[in-house]
Order: C-alpha cells, then structure tokens, then sequence
C-alpha cells in the first residue's frame, strides 16, 4: 500500500465523526492545502507569491465556480449531505478552492459512503485524465518534483507541495471525483510520473476488491447460508481475515472531548435540539449566594459559571482519518458494530443496504444510461407484464383503456379535468376490487363503459 516514491496515500488528515442516532459518519474536510491557509507561509519565508494567487476575480468568475462546487457536492446522491464554511476572505481569490470539498462538512449515511467508492468506474476515469496529465508532466513550467535537498525546511516543504497539489488537483480531478472518498482523501503526488498515477490506480482497484469481497462475505444472508448464516457479520469477518491470512484488528485514532459546540444528537449530553439550544440561550441566568460561593471557593469567575448554564458542552469523539483506506475501515467496523446487512439487486446486480425490516429485491440506484431507479424500473416493468395476463383481458388493461380514452377527451376540451377527476377515483376503487377479486373483469368493463356517456354536449359535463 505504500510501495511507491512518487506517491503516497496519506496526506489530508481530515476528521471523521460517528453520528449513532443517524447511523451516519459526519466528516470535516481539511482546508490545509488551500491558499487562505498557505498563504502566510509565503511571507514568512520570504518567497514570491506567484502571480495567478495575488488577482482579484472576474466578474461573473465567482458564480461560475460556486455552480461547478454546486454539482460536484450533489454528484453522489441525495442521501449525501454538504455544508461549506464561510470563506475568511470574501471575494478574494482564495475563496476559490482547488478541491471542491475542502473545508466542508460531508455527512455520509453509512454504508453509502463505501458502497459509493467500491462501484466507481477508475478506468474510465484515469483514461479520459491521462492525456491531459501526460502533457501536464512534461509541461517545463509547471511545478517541479518535490525534491527534499532543495528545501530550507519543513514549511518551505509545505509550500512547495502546495504548488504540485494546486496543478496535479485538476488536472487528474475526473478521477477524484469519481467518488466522494477520492475526492476528499486525495493522494499527495511527489513526483509527476506515469508510475504514480498507475501506483494509485491499483491502489484504488485493490481496496475496490477487498471490500467488495468484505461485503459479500460479511453483510450478504444469501452468501454461503449453509456455512455462514449463523454467523454474526464480526465472527464472519474473523473467520475472512483467517482465510486471508489477515490480522483482524484495525487501530483507529479517536479523540474524546467534552468541550464541543457542534451537537451530535438531541439528547444529552450528546446534544439537543435547536429548540432547547435556543430555549438556554434566551435563558436569564441570576446566580444565587451559593453559586457565587462556589464561584469564589474554585477560583473562577462568575461569568464563567453562567456560561456553563447558558452554553451546555457535549461528549463528542472524532476520529483522524488520513487516507481513503482508512475511511474505508472505519465505516466498515462501524458497520461491524452496527450488524447491519446488505443485499444484491435482483436487477444491477450490486449492493444496497437493507433498511430496518424491509428486504425489498430492487435498490434505490439509478444505474448509467437510466434515468428511474431499479425500483421504479421494477415496478414498471412488473406492471407491463400484469397488462399481458389472461391475454389481456385483466383489470390493469381494461383500466388503463378507459383512462386513456376519458384523458383524451379532457385534452380534446369536451371534458371537464374536475369530472374526468371524480370518475378517476371511483375507477381505480373498481379496479381495485377487480384485482382483490370481489368484481369479475366483465363486471368492471360494463361498469367502465357505463361510467361516462360517450356522446355529452360540453355544457353537460
């Protein structure tokens, strides 16, 4: 995983925090490798800002780039949350960020987050990158290689690979993009070689096939039930790492504060709702003699007392994640420790994860060249069959017959939408009691024949 110079995996520490209520990571992106946070550095050492950094923005620059951040942020579904900070400089150049999602918090329903990155097509990606990186590397102007002896120090360091992460970013931005874990956890480049885009490439298709593998294993009930089914997802997992040869422990950084702002839930002491935020907040607090006692016993001051009534702190913990392995680890012991289950779609093919009680066959997924899910595509294609039972003589049918020919009227004008209503609802109870089997097919065509006159004066209707 980390066998090659010219890149390495581990570059942005980000923190990741594990919302329980929710069942969600909430994950703040580091904003250290942008120019707002960069650019003291420069004065400091002494060393030219280049020029392209020290410009105000065009016109119309701004919106631009806040619509292209807009669609990077909703790329990965719905269930997928953004929220960016404000910038530090308004209207500066620095406020347009060379990665769409630094400085961001992503909160991430779990298990989408992995089934997100194991299903991104790297291929395709890296090949339409390629030309455009090809030129990059042997562009003599652009930055050069990070080459340790040519530096004065470590912050000099950080400059100078600032400069390589600013150029490489978008020039290989497809491929980052393709999913939300490359994207947040980009790799740092040392060198701009071949070896190291194909170096991270296998590096991102190796994880693709562990953890789809992972999954399979340890959250599918229908793989292997004769041997696995009695088997808790853990004891799956330990039983892989055996057959792997692999260690099951993974170590993850966690950090224990009780001094957070940032509610994680709506009970305490994890957190509370807005409301009862803005019920303290409004609070008047008039401390009594023992309180002010108190205050002077343990040597602090007596706002400083109010303030603890006024601004409750909560437990929160938060993990430091530095590479897209291991924000994949860490989701996937949360998991572990969830015991939650995937399933296969009977239609894509691929994972989803089974929500509470319900094991329906179809996800939620719309695949590439569709624009409906596999469930709505289901559903479709399942009622489409029903109109072709008994020869078409069913109650689908016929229904949809007589709607199409009492639609046509109201478009035609002879119509009223407000009547074409009415008969719509008492169709569909007919319909219903059709397929529920208290009135026969012939039954509902007489009725449905009989429900609206063919031939009406336009002032009757």
């Amino acid at each position: 995983m980390r066998g090659c110079a010219d890149l390495t995996p581990e570059f942005f520490y980000n923190q990741a925090s594990y919302l329980a209520p929710e069942k969600s990571l909430l994950i703040l992106v580091s904003g250290t490798y942008e120019l707002e946070a960069i650019y003291e550095l420069y004065d400091e050492l002494e060393i030219p800002v280049p020029d392209k950094f020290q410009r105000r923005l065009a016109d119309g620059e701004k919106e631009v780039w806040y619509q292209q951040m807009k669609a990077a942020h909703g790329r990965y579904g719905s269930s997928i949350h953004v929220r960016k900070l404000d910038p530090l400089y308004p209207d500066d150049i620095s406020e347009l960020r060379i990665n769409y999602f630094s400085g961001t918090y992503v909160t991430v329903p779990l298990g989408e987050g992995l089934l997100n990155f194991c299903y991104a097509d790297f291929d395709a990606a890296f090949e339409k990158c390629n030309p455009g990186y090809l030129r990059f590397i042997d562009d003599p102007t652009s930055a050069p290689n990070l080459d340790r002896k040519n530096f004065s120090g470590r912050r000099e360091a950080v400059v100078r690979a600032f400069e390589l992460y600013e150029q490489v970013f978008p020039t290989l931005s497809e491929a980052f993009y393709t999913s939300l874990y490359t994207a947040i956890f980009p790799p740092l480049f040392m060198k701009k070689t071949e070896r190291a885009v194909e170096f991270y490439r296998r590096y991102l298709r190796i994880l693709q096939t562990e953890f789809l593998e992972l999954i399979e294993f340890c959250f599918d009930k229908d793989f292997r039930p004769g041997v696995l089914e009695k088997l808790y997802p853990s004891e799956r997992y330990c039983l892989w790492c055996k057959i792997r040869e692999r260690s099951p422990s993974y170590k993850r950084y966690e950090t224990f504060q009780a001094n957070s702002f940032a509610p994680h839930g709506n009970k305490m002491p994890y957190g509370l709702s807005w409301e009862a935020l803005d019920e303290l907040f409004q609070q008047e607090i008039v401390l009594t003699e023992e309180q002010k006692a108190f205050a002077k016993e343990y040597e602090i001051e007596e706002y400083e007392l109010e303030a603890a009534y006024h601004y409750p702190c909560f437990i929160a913990s938060s993990y430091e994640v530095s590479s897209v392995r291991d924000i994949l680890y860490l989701e996937f012991s949360k998991l572990l420790e969830e015991g939650l289950r995937f399933q296969r779609c009977q239609r894509c093919r691929k994972y989803f994860l089974t929500k509470g009680d319900y094991h329906g066959q179809y996800c939620d997924r719309i695949v590439p060249g569709e624009s409906r899910t596999c469930q709505q595509l289901a559903a479709q294609e399942t009622y489409q069959n029903k109109l072709k039972d008994n020869g078409g003589k069913n109650a689908l049918n016929i229904y949809q017959k007589y709607y199409k020919r009492y639609f046509a009227r109201v478009k035609a004008g002879s119509l009223k939408k407000e009547r074409f209503k009415q008969w719509q609802y008492e169709a569909v109870q007919k319909r219903d009691d059709c397929l529920s089997g208290t009135l026969t097919v012939e039954e509902l065509a007489v009725w449905l024949e009989g429900s609206m006159p063919n031939r009406v004066k336009s002032s009757d209707v």
